[in-house]
Order: structure tokens, then sequence, then C-alpha cells
């Protein structure tokens, strides 16, 4: 006696009713209601996710329209065309693979035959699955169709990327979204199948392999007759084992490594999910979609509805999404999305990913603009400020403070006899002033910076003395800070010359300011030569030196005299005054 073929899970119960549709109730009652009240349209779009039930419904649907019993929601399941549909073999419903047959010379010879009438039901169903590999020429072929469609035809198109779908098919047809189905939804209909099936498998490893289908009925049960291969009771270590780990889960642990700039487990979760099958250019998409979703939760709380994903993972992305600003987020998913677009032209589509996720997670390697952005925002995080929320108040001129006035790190910015306390209307009423960011709170931030932070943000300061003057810049050709503590950050420079022209107040607040716009530091200054001791920027000595006279050098004159000597031979405003016995009438500073 011959054995029957093996019929998998999703195949023996896939729903052959509107009622036995699970999760899509929204689609079916409307669909139920169309059938009862004659108001049937002759084409719908069915989108969504994979294994949410589209294909099914349209089967039902067919059903529905061509039941012996009907027309009827309800069909019988037991006619001759109801069989016929549930086995495949209607004449009356043409199942149409678009990703396969996507050829205009396909689509026309299957439409070729809508002029003709049924083989013996009312109604003759068209179902396109994945309608949106179609080409353009098959899009217009069907759109003629679709136009003036008969009487007796009805067209089901599928697709689980209803944006690519040409949108003038769109507006011809009655479109209904399918949700992923709810984790609760998905454990009972697994349940149901292992108890029929007589699988013996912890309701725990049930949850497991839901949460691993992510809202697929169908990959829930294909993972289901996975998992029965397995011998004796299904534990869910064994669950867990064979079907590796969720997508999502994996996402959540890789973005929680760029948010701790860690590119090791950033590299090394990556490579996981490729060694389970994942596509490297599906990986880049999925990062593009989580990153979206912390941006969406990021941005309007309010609109997580607007994600498709469990609500049960809802709240886990929420509180991934205070760990990122959104400037990092754009800039990831500019990243990412360019190194999806440069994929189509290469062969290794995994380095692009890798060199998008590396400069997304250390924005040290990424030379432009975009990196740098991030690496101020790395730094404005680590020292607690927020942009968006800290209001600093008017910092005092730095030319009035002297060296023992000047602020100290974690001290407030302004003395306390010139802050102001100026008191809100609101507050004056009910005597209950709320608790704004205060000029402590920002300066706690700053007092956990070192000498570290300050060379991250250097090449920043660079480019903002630049802007601010090509002159100061020029000076500052090398330079580094070399030391900081609290009598302030020492900067190594090229030359004596040059340490003498920084010491200079003018020249030192251009640089005072480039530190604060790019670091929210204003620290007191000091410049050295290398080797040598530093220049004080206010004094133009070394530090305990007399201001008046400066410290003596080698030569027995003073750093200051020597800095203007020097100044004098080589610096090339000088060179052309004494040249052309000419007198500076008005310096003009350079864009």
């Amino acid at each position: 006696m011959a054995r029957m073929a093996y019929v998998s899970l999703y195949r023996k119960y896939r729903p052959q009713t509107f009622s036995e549709i699970l999760g899509q109730e929204h689609v079916s009652t409307t669909l139920a209601n169309a059938i009862t009240e004659d108001r049937v349209a002759h084409a719908y779009l069915f989108t969504g996710p994979r294994g949410t039930g589209k294909t099914s419904t349209a089967r039902i649907l067919a059903k529905a329209l061509n039941c012996e019993q009907g027309p009827t929601p309800n069909p019988c399941g037991k006619c001759e065309s109801c069989v016929a549909i549930a086995r495949g073999s209607s004449m009356d419903v043409f199942e149409m693979d678009a990703a396969s047959h996507s050829g205009v010379d396909e689509t026309r010879e299957i439409l070729s035959g809508v002029p003709l009438a049924s083989a013996g039901g009312r109604k003759k169903v068209y179902v396109i699955d994945e309608v949106h590999m179609l080409t353009t020429q098959s899009f217009n072929a069907l759109l003629k169709t679709l136009e003036e469609p008969p009487d007796h035809v009805i067209f089901v198109l599928a697709t689980t990327e209803a944006h690519k779908v040409l949108p003038t098919i769109v507006s011809r047809t009655q479109r209904f979204d399918f949700r992923r189905m709810p984790l609760n939804t998905l454990i009972d209909l697994l349940s149901d199948n292992a108890k029929r099936e007589g699988i013996d498998i912890d309701p725990e490893a049930l949850e497991v392999v839901a949460r691993h289908a992510e809202g697929s009925a169908r990959d829930a049960q294909s993972a289901l007759d996975q998992l029965r291969s397995l011998e004796g009771h299904i534990t869910v270590e064994a669950a867990e084992r064979l079907l590796g780990e969720r997508g999502e889960d994996a996402f959540v642990q890789m973005f929680d490594a760029i948010a701790d700039a860690d590119i090791g487990t950033v590299f090394t979760t990556l490579d996981a999910m490729i060694a389970q099958g994942a596509d490297v250019r599906q990986l880049a998409l999925g990062t593009l979609n989580h990153a979206r979703a912390l941006m969406l939760l990021k941005t309007a709380p309010q609109a997580g509805d607007l994600l498709d994903v469990h609500a049960e993972d809802r709240q886990r992305l929420a509180d991934q999404a205070g760990r990122f600003r959104i400037g990092g987020l754009v800039r990831l998913l500019e990243l990412v999305g360019k190194a999806i677009t440069e994929m189509r032209n290469a062969p290794n589509h995994r380095l692009f990913l890798e060199v998008a996720l590396t400069r997304s997670t250390s924005p040290e390697t990424d030379l432009t603009a975009e990196g740098l952005i991030g690496r101020i925002e790395r730094l404005e995080r680590r020292i607690g400020l927020e942009g968006e929320s800290v209001n600093v108040p008017p910092q005092v001129p730095p030319q009035t403070r002297s060296k023992d006035d000047r602020p100290r790190v974690g001290e407030p910015t302004a003395p306390p006899s010139e802050q102001t306390d100026v008191t809100p209307p609101e507050v004056a009423e009910s005597g209950q002033a709320p608790e704004p960011a205060t000029v402590e709170q920002p300066a706690a931030g700053v007092d956990h910076l070192g000498l570290g932070h300050i060379k991250d943000a250097w090449p920043s300061a660079m480019k903002e003395v630049a802007q601010r003057s090509k002159r100061v810049a020029a000076f500052l050709k090398p330079s580094q800070p070399v030391a900081y503590d609290s009598d302030g950050l020492v900067v190594e420079v090229q030359s004596t010359f040059h340490a003498g022209q920084m010491a200079k107040e003018p020249n030192s607040l251009i640089l005072s300011d480039a530190l604060y716009a790019a670091l929210g530091l204003k620290p007191f200054l000091r410049f050295a030569e290398r080797g040598a001791q530093p220049l004080d920027s206010e004094t133009g000595s070394q530090p305990g030196g007399d201001p008046s006279t400066g410290s003596k050098s080698e030569g027995g004159g003073s750093y200051a005299d020597a800095a203007e000597a020097i100044d004098v031979d080589h610096d090339p405003v000088e060179l052309v005054k004494k040249g052309l016995d000419a007198e500076v009438v008005r310096e003009v500073e350079e864009n």
C-alpha cells in the first residue's frame, strides 16, 4: 500500500472559511458583508507581511462566490466547486506567481482568457501573488484589463510591498491591509496544531516558536514542523537551539552595541545573523527599519501604532530609543541607505554594510562633516549636555576675567552676584517653581571632561577656528592639547613664535570660543613650543614669572620679548609694514 505524501502543517491547517482567518477580522468581516449585500468589487489589493493569510483569503473569497449554496459568506466546503478550489484544481480560479512570471508575454497569456465565460462557476477569480514583481509593461497590460473588466471576472492582487505597485493599479482596487498576528493568537494556533498532531512540546517552547515567527502564521507552523522532527519531548532549549536567535532580538543587540560604541559586538551580531542564512541586503533593510522605529518612537512616542512590530516589542524599542539622539539615527539611516545603493554594482555586499555600521558606531572613522557631527554628539552625550533641554546662561566675557577669577571646571559660568532670579508669572501665582535645568547642572556635566574628550573635539575646534580666522588657524597648524587640569589647558604649538602669537588675547579668545562651540567648555589657555614651558594667555609669560618682565630664557630675554622679536622678524604683516614703510590703518578679519 502506497504511503500518503506528507502535507506540511501550514497547508494542512490552511483556513477554509472567513471565520477561520485569525488576526484579520477587519478584512474577513468586510468581505463577508460585501458578499451578503452583493457589493463585491471587481478588484482587490491584499497587502501585508508574509504568512498573514492573503492568498488564503483570496481562495476563500473565490469559494464564497462560486459555492453551490451561494454566493454565501459561509461556503459549504463540500460541493464540487469548493473542493476543487481547496485542491487548487478549479478551472475558474487562476493563480499566478508574479515573482516567477513577471514578463509581459506571460501576463498577456494569463489575461487572454479574461473575456471567456467561466467553466461552470459564477465568477472567474484571478489571484496574482507578489504583484509588485511585475514589469512596467506587465503592469500596463494588467491596467487595461482592470479599467473595464467583464462582470464575471474578479482580480485579487497580493503583495508584501504595496509601495512598489503602480498608483494607477492601486486606484482601481479596494485595498485591505493584513496585519502581523498577535503573539497570543499565534501561540493558541500552535497549541491547537500540536494537540492535533500529537507533538509533545513545552508551552514555553511554543512561545519561543511564536516569537520567532514575528507575526507570520505560516512561519510559525513551518517552525513547528521543523521541531517535530526532534525525538521525544521538545524543550525551550531545543527550540532556541534549532531556530536560532530571533531577528528582532538580534537587531536590538546590535543597536545596543552601536549606542555603546562597541564595534566588536556589532560585527559579531551581524556575523551571527549571516551565519543563520540571512541575506546581507535584507539585513541592511532590517537595520533601516529598526532605526526608523527608534526615530519614530524618539520623535513621536504617541505614533507607535505606525510601527509594524509586536506590541510586546514596542516598549523595548521605546527604551532603546532613549539611548540615541535624532541626529545619530538620521546619520545611521543615511549611511546604511547609501550602502544599499552601492551594493547594486558590487560583489561584496557585506563590506559596504560593515563600513556603514563602523562609521555609525565610531564617528572618528568618518572624516566627513556628518562624522564630525557624530563625534560632537557623542561628546555631548558623555558630558550630559543635551542641546534641546539645557539652557546655558550668557557667559561673562573672557577678556574681563583674570586668572584668579576664571571659572574652574564644574563651577557656574557666571558669578552668583551676576545671576538674576527671574520668576515666571505662573510661579508667582502658584508659589511652586518648576525645576528647569540650572547652570550647575550643565557645569556638572563639564566636570567629567578630560584631556581625551578635548582631543576628540580638537579637529572640530580647529574647523571652528578656521571659520573665524584663517590667520589664527595658521598659528595652530600643527597643534595639540597636551595637558588639562584645574589650572587650564596647555596647547602645544610649532614654535616659540606661534606660542607668542597665540598667547595674545585676541587670538586666544578665538580658540577659546571655538572650544566652547565644539565642547561646551572655555578653559584657561596656555601655549607651549614643543618641549618648552607654556606661555600664559593673559600675561604672555611663563606661569610664576613676573608679568611685566616675563620669565627669562637662555638668551637672557623674556619669553614675551623673544616672542615680540620673532613677531617683528617673521610676521608677514610686520614684514610688509617694514618693506613699504607703511602703517596699519584698520585690520579686517578674513571670513
